[in-house]
């Protein structure tokens, strides 16, 4: 007798654990098939294969057609080596007083990136924090500690490694994205004095090195503050 008890609560507690499957299972079958049927999705033209769509050349489609792909940031879509750092809109805005605003993160630059020159860490974080306007061609109303280096992230939003090719590497072409952040940067477009050279960072690294920004590559690396010679200044300010 008790063997039977036992044989049917078994058996009841499997056909409960089996229903609360099956309906488990329908549940999810049936919401993901409603999701997928009905969802239209954004494609941009690859035109060049590398995963990576044109951000003005666009269809509306249920599935991914041939030659389209979800991602729109491709600044060049003929060239695979170029592809990303692309802006919804115009990246950088010359404000007319020595300064220029990038739209993307709301930062204000020097126009002039060689202003300042070359010198060495602790210089170089003492040149920023007295610029003030009257100097460098500045007219922005800014005041002594207003300007300051930017820091290693700002540098890594701000650069575009996107744009370095080792093998067809120009040293007046720095890795950045022009004004309308569409294609990489040439000179006089939106900034003046860029050079392909560092430029220091206000973030240290142990107690002798700081970050510095490689505008070749478009990468951060660290170096001793000491250092003077070929290491650049371009500070940056907070917007209003």
């Amino acid at each position: 007798m008790n063997f039977v008890l036992k044989s049917c609560r078994h058996s009841n507690g499997l056909r409960f654990i089996f229903v609360l499957i099956l309906t488990a299972f329908m549940a999810v079958g049936c919401g993901g098939s409603d999701d997928d049927s009905d969802a239209v999705t954004t494609y941009y033209r690859d035109s060049d294969g590398d995963g990576y769509g044109d951000p003005n050349v666009s269809v509306e489609d249920y599935s991914e057609p041939e030659d389209y792909v979800p991602d729109n940031t491709d600044c060049d879509d003929t060239n695979k080596n170029i592809h990303g750092c692309c802006s919804p809109g115009v990246r950088f805005t010359d404000m007319k007083d020595g300064t220029v605003r990038d739209n993307n993160t709301g930062l204000i630059w020097l126009k002039d990136a060689n202003a300042l020159g070359e010198m060495n860490w602790f210089d170089a974080m003492n040149a920023a924090a007295d610029l003030s306007s009257g100097e460098k061609g500045l007219a922005d109303g800014s005041l002594d500690g207003d300007w300051r280096l930017p820091n290693k992230e700002e540098w890594e939003a701000f650069m575009c490694r996107d744009f370095y090719n080792p093998e067809l590497f120009e040293f007046n072409k720095p890795a950045l994205v022009n004004t309308k952040g569409d294609a990489q940067w040439s000179n006089g477009d939106a900034f003046t004095g860029v050079r392909t050279i560092y430029y220091w960072s206000s973030n240290e690294h142990k107690s002798n090195y700081a970050w510095h920004a490689y505008t070749g590559d478009g990468y951060t690396y660290t170096s001793y503050k000491e250092y003077s010679r070929g290491y650049y200044v371009w500070p940056v300010r907070n917007g209003n």
